[in-house]
């Protein structure tokens, strides 16, 4: 969860990340396909990221890269199921050449049961959180909302966010994904006020 909040990616790009997307060196992520698990028909899916330009690499933030460091350190002694020895196959949008995703080199894993992430269990784990703490209750997808907001309200320009989310649009970036709350607006007058009086 908190990698979502340090890059926004989408939920099926946190579960089908992969270490060879990872370039430590860089410090970069490289979103290049997607994971989810079809309940209704009970199986594991791989697919391409959602669009042309979800096809992304992130710098990471220090927080981020920390994270995926410990994770990538405690890989070793992990549980594994039998199910992690899959190899998916899925058709790459920008080439039309079949790739694969390897189960077992899937960063995050089920600790417990040394399956895959489910969608759902990462939004059933947020729900409990919110009861425990007594809010009103948010899924995965929010903390991608959190991460633009953020993000603008930091001073971070409104294209390169769009480019960070992997959109198509900075429509869709602007109207769907950045909120403005009532500090940024006070503190946006402020900082106009001050311009006003330099």
């Amino acid at each position: 969860m908190s990698v979502s909040l340090e890059t926004g990616l989408r939920t099926g790009e946190v579960i089908g990340l992969t270490w060879d997307a990872i370039d430590w060196e860089k410090r970069t992520l490289t979103v290049n396909k997607t994971l989810e698990y079809r309940h209704k028909q009970a199986f594991w899916r791989a697919d391409p990221p959602k669009t042309q330009q979800s096809y992304r690499t992130i710098p990471l933030t220090n927080r981020a890269y920390e994270i995926l460091q410990s994770v990538e350190l405690s890989r070793a002694y992990r549980k594994e199921s039998p199910m992690l020895s899959q190899t998916l196959e899925y058709i790459d949008r920008r080439t039309g050449v079949k790739s694969q995703l390897i189960m077992r080199d899937l960063g995050f894993i089920n600790f417990q049961t040394g399956m895959p992430n489910k969608n759902s269990s990462y939004d059933a784990h947020l729900y409990k959180l919110c009861d425990e703490a007594g809010i009103k209750r948010f899924c995965m997808h929010a903390l991608r909302h959190t991460y633009a907001t953020r993000a603008i309200e930091s001073g971070m320009q409104s294209k390169v966010l769009q480019k960070l989310l992997g959109h198509a649009s900075i429509k869709t970036t602007m109207d769907r994904y950045v909120h403005v709350t009532d500090d940024s607006m006070a503190n946006a007058v402020r900082q106009f006020e001050s311009y006003q009086s330099a």
